[in-house]
């Protein structure tokens, strides 16, 4: 398999995380007229779409989640847009709806919300709800890696070393997949053991790569595992 192809393993396998949460499609039905929305601050309607999002204290329902997320995201409060956001494009507690997810993740984003910033870059550079952008997928995620995010890091890695919308740079990647390696994201791990281990960059160094496979691989990323093995 080629480094592209390689590469592009472990962008499709990050963007499935970029939402921090696992996807879960399935919720309990629920008579709205019987379990009226509390009232409250947006920041409290937050923490309770947190809550049913998470099973956290309560039976864990989507749809309930949904509800909260968007009273409290129609206050004006960030950390909610992007969690209706992210509802939107996962399809949980709604029917998938790219536009509508872009649409709160960019009302988040233009608060200076950083997760916003990373989805809306992805949502460019993958083309969901809107045409392929790189030049666009590039702003966000620099935008929301200025901030210290390591899932925009990881993403820049990739744009970096596969040349989308920038020149191509392996040692920029390089740079990148080190911040988002330095968090613990599998993915950079792997894609950063990949540029060790050929020589992209930087001098080969199979040692490194090997670690870097082997943190990869600890933190359940199959692709590391598959290289590890060929070091036996």
């Amino acid at each position: 398999m080629n480094l592209k192809k390689m590469l592009m393993i472990g962008l499709l396998m990050l963007c499935a995380s970029c939402a921090h949460a696992p996807v879960d499609d399935h919720f309990d039905a629920i008579d709205k007229s019987q379990q009226p929305l509390k009232s409250g601050s947006a920041e409290e309607l937050y923490k309770l779409g947190n809550r049913y999002a998470q099973g956290n204290g309560v039976q864990q329902n989507d749809e309930m989640a949904v509800r909260y997320y968007e009273q409290s995201a129609r206050m004006g409060y960030s950390k909610a847009q992007y969690s209706l956001g992210y509802m939107f494009r996962a399809g949980r507690g709604v029917q998938r709806n790219y536009t509508t997810s872009g649409e709160w993740y960019e009302r988040a984003a233009n608060q200076g919300n950083a997760d916003a910033e990373n989805s809306l870059g992805v949502r460019y550079l993958l083309g969901q709800g809107t045409p392929v952008d790189y030049a666009q997928a590039l702003t966000w995620f620099q935008r929301a890696a200025a901030k210290g995010n390591p899932y925009a890091a990881n993403e820049l890695g990739y744009m970096y070393a596969a040349g989308k919308g920038v020149p191509q740079n392996y040692k920029a990647a390089i740079q990148w997949y080190q911040k988002a390696a330095d968090y613990n994201i599998a993915s950079a791990q792997y894609n950063l053991g990949i540029l060790y281990q050929r020589g992209l960059g930087t001098e080969a160094d199979s040692a490194k790569a090997y670690a870097l496979y082997h943190r990869a691989a600890a933190n359940g990323f199959a692709p590391a595992r598959r290289e590890l093995a060929k070091f036996r």
